[in-house]
């Protein structure tokens, strides 16, 4: 996979694009077959997506292949169409004449949280389509995070991150959907309920979804995993976690968090076998003889059983 150019966006109060991978390959010439092509993708996939009952696509047009996929939990078809095909136009303006193509990622903020996102992704590269590549590459990796940290202990707040996310990548993974959301309450301390959610695109299997979404958790490092909120996508699948309710699915399931005290160091095993009777020094030499005596005398002894009638 090529290497790409990642821009940051800042995040206006609809719908925008959160971040962009532009492939730094080759470039096409304008006004040739490679920019027509792209224009029949603009003009027909995002409505191919909206319309499939999985909200998902893929399709080819000339050397250009394309894939879009609108957040599962979408119920209103006119906003995925809209929102990829803002991606389209988005894509041409931030990668110009790019044979190596773009991946954009939209998402909405808080205010509208529970609108759906979407992503967008073509290439003239004859491998951009395969899942393989798309599981495993970086090209079109892209993460973004909240600088807040969440409140409550750090070491706590980590545990339960990767729980929820590893949870909700094995239900997403496990679903037909390829598609799920989870919250996780009762963590402790001044921790709020954390929500999250995974997705595959759905032609992927129950096993390269998992494995798209693990590697993804996988990059939550410590400084990350404390953070009040974070998305991590790759052109297959994606994830996310929030400090607030951003989905609207009914199906979503509540994923307890292991006690933390579970997670403190175990105690010290007690002793087994015989119990040793301590010496005792700073005695004359025949005293502490008598004593030896004494108790190898009694270790020897043996033991007496009782029985009360």
């Amino acid at each position: 996979m090529v290497g790409v150019l990642l821009l940051l966006l800042v995040m206006p109060a609809s719908a925008t694009a959160i971040g962009i991978t532009c492939g730094s390959g080759r470039n096409y010439t304008a006004n040739t077959t490679f920019q027509s092509s792209i224009a029949v993708l603009a003009a027909t996939l995002p409505g191919n997506a909206s319309s499939s009952p999985q909200l998902f696509a893929t399709a080819t047009a000339g050397v250009v292949r394309a894939l879009a996929l609108c957040r599962r939990d979408t119920v209103n078809t006119t906003a995925c169409t809209d929102c990829l095909a803002s991606s389209f136009k988005y894509a041409q303006k931030m990668c110009p004449n790019r044979k190596t193509g773009a991946t954009v990622y939209y998402d909405y903020d808080e205010v509208n949280a529970l609108q759906p996102g979407c992503i967008l992704g073509f290439s003239g590269d004859a491998g951009f389509l395969g899942q393989a590549s798309s599981v495993t590459g970086n090209g079109t990796f892209f993460q973004y995070w909240n600088t807040v940290n969440l409140p409550g202990n750090a070491r706590v707040i980590a545990t339960a991150v990767h729980e929820l996310l590893n949870e909700t990548a094995r239900d997403a993974a496990a679903a037909p959907r390829r598609f799920a959301t989870a919250f996780m309450d009762s963590i402790g301390g001044a921790a709020p309920t954390l929500y999250s959610l995974a997705q595959c695109t759905p032609d992927l299997s129950a096993r390269d979804c998992l494995a798209c979404l693990r590697r993804l958790v996988g990059t939550v490092n410590a400084t990350n995993s404390v953070r009040m909120g974070g998305r991590i996508f790759v052109l297959r699948c994606n994830i996310r976690f929030e400090a607030f309710m951003f989905y609207d699915d009914k199906n979503t399931r509540r994923i307890p968090f292991s006690s933390p005290s579970s997670m403190a160091p175990a105690p010290a095993p007690a002793p087994t076998g015989k119990i040793y009777m301590p010496m005792i020094h700073k005695v004359p030499f025949f005293v502490r003889a008598c004593m030896q005596t004494i108790q190898i005398y009694i270790w020897h002894m043996p033991m007496i059983h009782k029985t009360y009638s």
